[in-house]
């Protein structure tokens, strides 16, 4: 019946003359090739038939071999594999419609970037490319920074905000190695050093970036952004190998990071321009970090999560964002949600989640939660858990309900920056996920306000 169905939507297409099928990728970087389509358009790729079907949010639906599958643009999840194809969703134009920077998105020409490779084969060979952060100092990526690949950058405590930003490439939390030699930046492939660019707004500053090119497709840089100038260990015209010492970190004025992002380009990007035509690369990424690219579980029987503090203090790992399992905790959120995340609100060195009915109200990222209330999700073992959170947000009144595992734990009306601890409850988990699930007014008229979950098992 399923397969009937494709039949005929493609059929449909075929008739308005506006499916297509794509033969040659737009580009191709390692071992995955990157095609636009718009919807009804097919790729044959390695004798399977890819089909754009349609398109809600940010999910996509695509027919693989005549097996539907919906998946959503991969800011931050991974690809999925069917018989001999890996398949991810680069971007789409919902996604590039949240973003004032529509430059970063200059690759979608179409409905959606669709990126395919072969499951059996690396995207990335790991002999002739190498994680851009060397080991040796015990370096350890969890991947929960709030800036991951295309997040959606609206200004904090605001629910209005028509400067939003797609978030240009990702952003890897090295907060210890802010301004000595540790974790040192490494060569992601056989490159040329095209500039190193150490001065900001006309003048010296601490900070550098590196832009290489790569020596195998001369159509794709690399941007190494927010380098310590002091530590760089390249300059113009040298070729370097991969795992080569590029620099260390120094940050910007709130945190230690390195800002990566891989562009494609037919000419040298500029300084100024070095994030236009950005490439969405977290799979790749994740795959030379674990050398695969299948998900993994990550699970806890303690611990303290915090929400919306400020970058210095936690690298930016604000979490607010979908649950993802190698992470081993998020939001349960879906196609309803283009962000792919919740609102946030800090003040000084605190902060909450913000939850309302409708979130991110007056921006392009306006979207109402058919349920009145949230799920928060933590991986942990079978058990006895004893939790407690501290609720209300910093800087408006707020009211909410909470339960852990469908026990009621409180329902505060709290004042404007008035934030209260729930009691202790004692819950168990038969299914390996620890919820706290958070009620919102139905009217929309207040916020709900989650600043701090403490957990551990008890037995």
């Amino acid at each position: 019946m399923k397969r009937q169905i494709i039949i005929l939507i493609l059929f449909c297409y075929s008739l308005l003359g506006s499916a297509q099928q794509v033969v040659e990728p737009d580009f191709s970087w390692g071992n995955c090739y990157y095609y636009n389509l718009n919807i009804g358009d097919s790729v044959k790729f390695k004798d399977v038939v890819v089909v754009l079907l349609d398109i809600k949010n940010h999910y996509n639906q695509l027919s693989i071999d005549n097996d539907t599958i919906d998946i959503k643009v991969s800011r931050r999840s991974l690809p999925l594999s069917f018989n001999s194809v890996r398949v991810f969703v680069a971007d789409n134009r919902n996604v590039k419609k949240l973003a004032a920077n529509k430059a970063a998105h200059g690759l979608l020409k179409k409905d959606a970037l669709i990126c395919l490779s072969e499951s059996k084969e690396e995207m990335m060979p790991f002999d002739l490319f190498s994680f851009p952060v060397s080991y040796n100092h015990g370096f350890n990526w969890d991947m929960n920074e709030d800036n991951h690949m295309f997040s959606y950058q609206n200004k904090g405590c605001s629910n209005s905000n028509n400067e939003a930003r797609s978030h240009e490439g990702i952003e890897i939390a090295l907060t210890d190695a802010r301004g000595i030699q540790k974790h040192w930046l490494v060569a992601i492939e056989n490159s040329t050093v095209v500039w190193v660019e150490d001065e900001k707004k006309g003048r010296k500053s601490k900070e550098a970036c590196l832009l290489l090119q790569s020596n195998s497709n001369t159509s794709i840089f690399y941007v190494y952004d927010h380098l310590f100038a002091n530590s760089v260990e390249v300059k113009e015209g040298m070729q370097v190998r991969p795992g080569e010492l590029l620099g260390t970190i120094w940050g910007d004025e709130n945190w230690g990071h390195l800002q990566l992002a891989v562009v494609k380009s037919d000419t040298i990007p500029s300084y100024k321009n070095r994030f236009t035509n950005c490439v969405n690369f977290f799979p790749e990424l994740y795959e030379l970090y674990f050398k695969n690219s299948f998900s993994f579980t990550k699970s806890f029987t303690r611990g303290k999560v915090d929400f919306a503090r400020p970058p210095v203090i936690n690298g930016n790992r604000k979490n607010l964002l979908a649950f993802e399992e190698y992470a081993g905790m998020g939001w349960q959120l879906g196609t309803w949600n283009t962000a792919d995340k919740v609102m946030s609100c800090t003040k000084e060195e605190i902060g909450n989640a913000r939850l309302k009915k409708v979130l991110f109200e007056n921006s392009p990222a306006e979207c109402r939660n058919p349920e009145n209330y949230f799920e928060f999700e933590i991986n942990v073992r079978n058990g006895v858990y004893r939790i407690r959170s501290q609720v209300g947000d910093v800087k408006l009144a707020s009211w909410q309900k909470i339960e852990y595992e469908g026990v009621e734990a409180a329902t505060y009306n709290l004042n404007a920056g008035e934030l209260k601890w729930t009691s202790e409850k004692v819950v168990k988990v038969n299914d390996r996920k620890l919820t706290i699930r958070i009620y919102v007014d139905p009217a929309n008229q207040k916020v709900a306000g989650i600043s701090e979950i403490v957990f551990q098992q008890a037995y």
